[in-house]
């Protein structure tokens, strides 16, 4: 299966899973980069550079795969993905190898409908500090 059909394939499964909260896929190597899908409102605020810039973050975050798996395998298995959490974004990194992987983000609200550790803790931080909440 060549890039652009498994691009297809991706889109296709998360446009289901995901709807409307579907902001970008974007498979990359080392070499490139491809979007395989990104919202409207959301390439917007983007610039080529930005775009660039964004994917090169991306691949940084694959060479720690090797030395978070030395440090945790024995305990927790693989690392699959780096998942972080923005107000209005949550991106998950899924990492093939060294500078390859596919990038996954969703709107964080899509997360809100169900009960999860991330907005547990959050809440709970809300609740017993000075800190807010950004809901935007």
């Amino acid at each position: 299966m060549d890039s652009e059909e498994f691009g297809d394939v991706v889109v296709a499964a998360l446009r289901d899973q995901a709807g409307d909260h579907l902001r970008s896929i974007v498979g990359y190597t080392r070499d490139n980069y491809t979007l395989h899908y990104v919202r409207d409102d959301v390439r917007e605020r983007y610039t080529e550079d930005e775009l660039d810039e964004a994917v090169e973050e991306m691949r940084l975050e694959t060479l720690e795969k090797n030395y978070l798996n030395s440090v945790f395998q024995r305990r927790h298995g693989d690392l699959y993905c780096r998942l972080v959490v923005f107000s209005e974004a949550t991106e998950m990194n899924f990492v093939v190898s060294d500078g390859e992987g596919l990038a996954v983000a969703v709107d964080t609200p899509y997360f809100e409908a169900e009960e999860n550790v991330v907005k547990a803790i959050l809440g709970t931080i809300e609740e017993h500090t000075d800190w807010e909440l950004d809901e935007t």
